[in-house]
């Protein structure tokens, strides 16, 4: 809470803060949080390249002496103070001297209101710490800040490093905290802090990090096969802890380790490899080590720089993405001339496309899992839906029954209200509902047959079709089926592709699916056509639609509209 003293004016405390200066070894200072003035000890000018003692333009003077490492760490921690988002301001970083190298200190400060103006002023002292051991309460551990000063000190003397750095990880350490209490949460972290000092035995140095994090560095030539030997005394010291506490709380821990020989490459960089492979090691169930590999890393940093992309191309209109749109071709009917020269395309499949000139073209399995992650699934899903819809509008006008059909994310079904987005599109584009069919992939929902019916009888209740989408891939629930009121149940490529193969089986299958889909009232879509041949065989089993590469590939909406858009004067049908 920002503390009030109206009767005390900044004038005064300046004057005071320059009276104390003398008898404290750390540098005090003054930050007026509206005009920007500060003051500073006149002490600190003889080591960092600071004006007179008082200044304007405060905040941007502090943040020239900060090093460029911490510059985004610091000036965010600043303006949440002099936004007044927080009243406290606490932070370890790198300062640049006059002379250009950087020292560690800590800036810490608390926002007070002075005057009958209550002007909000951040008071507070900076201390240099370089020569200080910063130790962690709990564990007697060196913190995180002490890691970095020993691993710039180290780059400093030899820019060429070579050694190991591994992570650790407690696994399930907030359950842990839930059943017990932090109390117990502490205890075992104090157990498992005194199993790395004991399972180390000069390996390396340990270090704690925030929360349930602890890292261990070793810069004196060590291996990853020194970091194999570390983790498996670990788990033989933790096994043991857990048998001293007669296994009132079993506890495991996850590992990451990145080895480096000559390496010039900083600590935060270096933090990034070791952070990746710890949660690679999570990934696998956790309770092991995983040593860092470079391949994979490079595709999460290419997911990472994608995912930004993503998200600025949603910020500028969905710059770079695109509907394409590939045929259905009405199975019962395939061709309207004699000469089977004129394709019976009844509707499409939009299919979402992404590209820019970094990645280029951006294959949808790698995009779409992006999206479904982060949530910037549900504004794309919206840009859809819009798309879409106006589209479909636009080529109604020449084809009155053309339908479009638009995959839904689970992801976005789960996280926002899809039933009114559609809805708002529909709306705004004037769309028929009888027109547009949604498509889900029923693998999806098995967890939650009841939310899958309602959300069904939702998009019903708009007028609009539901189809069941990559029918045969998941777990394919037979039973549910005839409770969903679904329009098509869509049969995908590789099961299909399986039965023109000549799989007996599998043609057995499809056959037996198709009849009990037409008992159940439901359209059947064959996907996957390839060839001519393909038609041939399942023409047999009396499917109502088709899909697939023979009939079309996707393309975009002016080379659909000109390949595949029929005017209704021209057929009779």
């Amino acid at each position: 809470m920002v503390k009030d003293f109206k009767d005390i004016s900044v004038n005064s405390l300046e004057l005071f803060v320059e009276a104390v200066s003398d008898c404290t070894d750390s540098f005090l200072f003054i930050l007026d949080t509206k005009n920007k003035n500060g003051f500073v000890s006149e002490q600190a000018g003889a080591i960092f390249n600071l004006p007179e003692k008082k200044f304007t333009h405060a905040d941007e003077v502090f943040k020239r002496i900060v090093s460029r490492e911490d510059e985004a760490l610091f000036s965010m921690e600043l303006d949440s103070v002099i936004s007044g988002k927080k009243d406290i301001f606490n932070l370890n970083f790198r300062a640049l001297t006059k002379s250009a190298t950087s020292i560690w200190v800590n800036m810490r400060g608390k926002l007070i209101c002075f005057g009958e103006e209550r002007r909000p002023v951040l008071v507070g002292r900076i201390e240099i710490t370089d020569n200080v051991i910063q130790l962690d309460e709990l564990s007697r551990l060196p913190t995180e800040v002490q890691l970095r000063k020993d691993f710039d000190q180290a780059y400093r003397t030899d820019k060429k490093l070579s050694g190991f750095m591994i992570k650790i990880d407690v696994d399930k350490m907030g359950e842990i905290n839930e059943r017990h209490g932090p109390r117990v949460g502490d205890y075992i972290l104090s157990l498992i802090s005194d199993a790395i000092k004991e399972s180390l035995n000069g390996l390396a140095t340990a270090y704690k990090m925030n929360s349930d994090e602890f890292v261990c560095l070793n810069l004196n030539g060590g291996t990853a096969d020194d970091a194999k030997v570390f983790y498996q005394r670990l788990k033989r010291a933790l096994a043991e802890a857990e048998q001293r506490i007669d296994y009132e709380e079993v506890f495991t821990v996850s590992a990451g380790a990145v080895a480096f020989y000559k390496d010039t490459t900083q600590f935060d960089d270096l933090l990034k490899k070791v952070i990746f492979t710890v949660y690679s090691a999570k990934n696998r169930g956790g309770n092991n080590l995983a040593l860092f590999d470079a391949v994979n890393y490079s595709k999460h940093l290419r997911s990472l720089r994608l995912q930004e992309k993503l998200r600025l191309a949603i910020k500028n209109n969905f710059e770079g993405f695109e509907i394409f749109y590939q045929p259905v071709v009405d199975a019962k009917n395939i061709y309207l001339d004699k000469d089977k020269s004129v394709t019976n395309v009844i509707g499409a499949e939009g299919l979402m496309r992404y590209s820019c000139p970094e990645f280029g073209i951006v294959s949808p399995e790698e995009f779409i899992p992006i999206l479904e992650k982060t949530g910037l699934i549900i504004p794309v899903s919206r840009w859809l839906f819009s798309t879409g819809f106006k589209q479909c509008v636009e080529w109604n006008r020449v084809q009155k029954d053309f339908h479009l059909s638009l995959n839904l994310s689970y992801v976005q079904v789960k996280k926002s209200d899809v039933l009114s987005d559609v809805q708002m599109a529909l709306i705004s584009s004037g769309v028929k509902p009888e027109n547009i069919t949604l498509e889900l992939t029923e693998s999806g929902y098995m967890d939650d047959i009841h939310e899958l019916e309602k959300l069904v009888h939702g998009f019903n209740s708009l007028g609009l079709k539901v189809d069941i989408d990559d029918f045969g891939t998941g777990y394919s629930n037979l039973r549910y089926l005839q409770y969903l009121n679904a329009y098509t149940l869509k049969l995908d490529y590789s099961f299909v592709s399986k039965a023109t193969g000549g799989d007996e089986g599998d043609s057995y299958v499809i056959k037996h699916i198709t009849q009990m889909a037409h008992e159940l009232n439901l359209k059947v879509c064959m996907e996957g056509i390839e060839v001519e041949s393909d038609i041939e065989k399942l023409q047999i089993y009396e499917p109502d639609k088709f899909q697939g590469f023979f009939f079309g590939r996707p393309c975009t909406a002016n080379q659909f509209q000109e390949k595949y858009i029929r005017s209704d004067i021209r057929f009779n049908r």
